[in-house]
């Protein structure tokens, strides 16, 4: 029996981590209900289990198990039925996707929908509930269903209709099917399989609008992410999945159902694979399943369109394993996943409600997602140990709300309850219009906007950052203080760059330039220790890092494995010598020298000493 229970996917009341594949059988490819074939189901999911994977996710294509609005196909069923008997055979638990249309960048349509809108049309809703109903029905008790994925990417079946989408539409949507679900079989969990537009975008599906789901799919493909991702050896590129973990960690249990790359060498793959994935389910994904298990025979839809979709698998036609098949199989052997019970931080990132943007108005700007990923990795250059939040700021010690470009009463209200509470809290202003807090919070007027000249960076103290306004679509302003705020950085004008007010028992520290955001630029963040900001603010803040690294490009993330682990990934192309030191009782400190190749990964356990450590 599956549970989500604090935060953490569970199987039998025990901690349970789903990592595998998403599958389609090599010859029939996505024809599987139709050209069915049990015994090569059987043979691959009987090589998953060899590799050690425990989890499979498998498609129902839409128009193979409707055939009319009416009717459920009751062989498809029957073969779905076998398919997921044959999974727990094999000792493999599914992830079952409905209403699969979008797939490979092409739409496998139920011909009957003719165009209808899936969200709104109530003929097309009765339909859909039918459908997973008999699904349900068909699939009640089977010990190998892990979860139920409402569907792959479901926007991209109709992207005009899903954009005129409001997020109560999708929440409805989403609570009206998996209430069905669930009403044939209590207690089955259900996802929404979403790409990095669900953290990123201000589409309606989100990670942000999944209240009635148990877990929240996410996709990490570097070739398809926003931001400025220079390359899938870049330092963005593995830490683009980790951060989308943890931004969906804010709203629930995260799943990566699909991970990989695509055009580029089997090598390059490999490395990518190796570190996204370690790091990802070291910061506390339930699961990943990599895109997907074996090469394609098949040339029917939707290969025809993209025939390389064909040459992604993990394994080639005639079952020779790739190289991502062995970076697959060494994380699956030792799964750096953090041990249960990990206590909240004192840092937080924080994530304001409309982060993804999504306004459709004049007065609607963009969202400040892609700043909140840039701030994830100057926190993890740091070292510092963090939480990711979209509610509870409560006993922090620095709370980083960066390059925000809207903010609500609810915000503000959280804002300054940490700061009432005793937090620093940090806030860079992505757009003065609605991305300023107030001068009651602040202790800081906006004169009015200005030409960047002047501007062109942040001096504090000896350290000087850069700005380059051309980045962003923020206006610089100039600032106004009032008596009760200090001033702690200038620009080369003279104006004020950062300040400070105490607000109850904690300050609030307030900059106009939105340096988060101004890192999305290929290389910038190469360019210099732009984490030295962070560091400054943590330690105005009292605080700092648990574990010291002298390889701000090697992520340590501690309580791995069984609580004593510490996990490090050289996120960097190239290899990398790293001092790590984490504090023992009294001064007696652990210090080990770990000499990592390019996106290699290691878990280091202080009990157990490795060569090098004193």
């Amino acid at each position: 029996m599956f549970a989500v229970h604090d935060g953490r996917l569970n199987r039998d009341g025990r901690p349970f981590l789903a990592l595998g594949v998403n599958y389609h059988p090599a010859e029939a490819g996505c024809r599987i209900w139709s050209d069915w074939d049990r015994d090569a189901l059987r043979t691959d999911f009987e090589q998953m289990t060899e590799a050690g994977l425990t989890t499979v996710r498998l498609f129902l294509f839409w128009r193979d198990a409707q055939p009319d609005p009416a009717s459920v196909d009751k062989v498809t069923l029957d073969r779905l039925r076998t398919a997921v008997a044959t999974a727990h055979d094999a000792r493999l638990t599914c992830v079952v996707s409905l209403f699969t249309v979008w797939m490979n960048g092409q739409l496998l349509d139920v011909p009957w929908r003719a165009g209808r809108n899936i969200w709104r049309d109530p003929g097309l809703l009765d339909a859909e509930q039918l459908l997973a109903r008999e699904v349900a029905r068909a699939l009640r008790g089977q010990d190998g269903l892990l979860a139920y994925d409402l569907g792959d990417e479901l926007w991209h079946i109709d992207p005009a209709a899903a954009q005129a989408l409001d997020r109560a539409d999708v929440a409805d949507w989403q609570e009206r099917i998996a209430g069905v679900l669930r009403a044939e079989d209590p207690g089955v969990l259900v996802l929404q399989a979403n790409d990095p537009s669900g953290v990123f975008d201000g589409v309606p599906y989100g990670s942000d609008n999944s209240a009635s789901l148990d877990l929240i799919g996410t996709h990490g493909f570097p070739s398809w992410a926003p931001g400025a991702i220079e390359s899938t050896l870049s330092y963005r590129a593995t830490s683009l999945v980790p951060f989308l973990v943890r931004a969906s960690a804010a709203y629930g249990v995260p799943l990566v159902d699909e991970i990989g790359s695509y055009g580029v060498a089997e090598r390059t793959s490999a490395r990518y694979l190796g570190a996204a994935l370690a790091s990802a389910v070291g910061n506390g994904a339930a699961g990943a399943l990599v895109w997907c298990w074996r090469d394609i025979a098949s040339t029917d839809e939707p290969y025809q369109e993209r025939p390389l979709e064909r040459l992604t698998g993990l394994h080639r036609l005639d079952y020779t394993p790739r190289a991502t098949m062995a970076a697959l199989r060494r994380v699956v052997a030792d799964p750096p996943a953090p041990a249960p019970g990990r206590p909240p931080q004192e840092i937080a990132l924080y994530l304001p409600e409309r982060m993804r943007g999504g306004g459709s108005s004049y007065l609607d700007g963009g969202g400040s997602a892609v700043a909140a990923f840039h701030a994830y990795t100057l926190l993890k250059r740091t070292h510092l140990a963090f939480d990711v939040t979209a509610r509870e700021v409560t006993g922090r010690t620095l709370l980083l709300c960066p390059s925000v470009t809207h903010l609500t009463m609810t915000d503000l209200d959280r804002l300054r309850q940490a700061a009432e509470e005793g937090a620093t809290v940090y806030l860079s202003m992505g757009d003065h219009l609605h991305g300023f807090p107030g001068t009651e919070l602040t202790g800081v007027e906006l004169e009015d906007v200005c030409p960047p000249a002047g501007k062109e960076r942040l001096e504090w103290g000896e350290g000087t950052w850069p700005l380059d306004w051309s980045t962003v679509a923020a206006r610089p302003t100039t600032l106004l203080v009032t008596p009760d705020c200090t001033v702690l950085a200038r620009y080369p004008d003279g104006s004020p760059a950062l300040t400070s007010r105490r607000t109850g028992r904690g300050s609030v520290l307030f900059t106009n330039a939105p340096l988060e955001a101004m890192l999305d630029r290929p290389g910038r963040l190469a360019e210099q220790p732009w984490e030295e900001f962070y560091r400054r603010l943590a330690r105005l803040a009292g605080t700092g890092p648990q574990v010291t690294c002298d390889a701000p490009d090697v992520e340590v993330v501690t309580g791995v494995g069984d609580g004593s682990g510490v996990l490090l990934v050289n996120h960097a192309p190239d290899p990398v010598k790293a001092e790590v030191v984490l504090p023992g009782p009294g001064s007696r400190n652990t210090r080990v020298v770990s000499e990592l190749a390019g996106k290699e990964w290691t878990v280091w356990n202080p009990e157990r000493p490795a060569p090098g450590a004193e």
